[in-house]
């Protein structure tokens, strides 16, 4: 008997729910402008246009010609609005173009005024600043951390301004040159302050007999420069460098014809450099 009453019961609520159900859908579908459906929808058409603007905005930031332009941006239902000022007709219609292939945007209102005058904003330009010390900062670790003589030392390394600053310990004076060698090679390094202290100062620059402190600096410069170029070689350790009296050697083995002429005009770019004698054999005879 109890059975039959919870199976009853169940029955009720189940009919119950059914004609709750049918009741909303009959009142939505003869009531379709009612302020709960209507207030529903705004509220997420608001939060797509949101989304749309951050997109848009984010793009802008990407772009290395647009990021120093104050751009403004609004969205009304997927319809994108830019404000601001641009100096030249050029960047008006890549802004639009950039907003118009952005996801979530159906049409682009371009109100951007052209103006020869307009310099890029103040922020923008700090903010490209710290962007490019950011990036010099990541580059110069990288190198630091690849290079043969340097890995592992505890170099410290800032930028500001486009300005290296280097601190920490390594143990040689080459060592010393090699890290500040290193950071004047990165694009756009204005300059240097190298504040590496060395842990044995008196070790000899130059211990092979003949060979002057001088003609090691040639080579440990060449060694690094073509180090800061060992993505277009095979094996850029496979080279060997020697200098005598500013009269420079390169042997050893490169992996075509393009890499020993890149060797050799490399090694022409440094100070000091009388003459090169290119003995570099070519490993795969290309």
């Amino acid at each position: 008997m109890k059975t039959e009453k919870n199976k009853l019961g169940r029955k009720l609520v189940a009919a119950g729910t059914l004609v709750i159900l049918a009741s909303a859908l009959l009142y939505f579908y003869f009531y379709p402008h009612s302020p709960v459906p209507r207030a529903a929808g705004e509220v997420l058409q608001q939060a797509s246009d949101a989304t749309t603007t951050g997109k848009v905005a984010s793009a802008f930031a990407l772009s290395k010609r647009l990021s120093a332009y104050d751009i403004g941006v609004t969205t009304q239902a997927a319809v994108v609005t830019l404000t601001g000022r641009v100096p030249s007709e050029i960047d008006k219609e890549l802004a639009e173009n950039v907003a118009q292939d952005t996801t979530g945007v159906k049409q682009v209102l371009n109100q951007l005024q052209v103006e020869p005058t307009v310099k890029p904003s103040e922020v923008s330009l700090r903010e490209s600043g710290r962007i490019a010390d950011l990036e010099i900062q990541a580059d110069l670790r990288e190198r630091l951390a690849t290079s043969p003589e340097l890995a592992g030392k505890p170099i410290q390394v800032s930028v500001q301004n486009r300005t290296v600053t280097l601190t920490g310990q390594v143990e040689t004076p080459a060592q010393k040159t090699g890290a500040e060698q290193l950071a004047r090679s990165l694009a756009n390094v204005a300059a240097v302050t190298n504040q590496l202290s060395v842990s044995n100062p008196a070790t000899a620059q130059a211990e092979v007999p003949g060979i002057s402190a001088k003609d090691t600096e040639i080579s440990r410069q060449i060694g690094f420069a073509l180090f800061t170029e060992r993505e277009n070689f095979q094996d850029v350790g496979a080279i060997k460098v020697e200098c005598k009296q500013g009269r420079v050697t390169l042997s050893g083995t490169v992996g075509s014809r393009a890499e020993r002429a890149l060797a050799l005009r490399i090694a022409r770019e440094v100070k000091d450099v009388a003459t090169i004698n290119n003995q570099l054999q070519v490993a795969t005879g290309i």
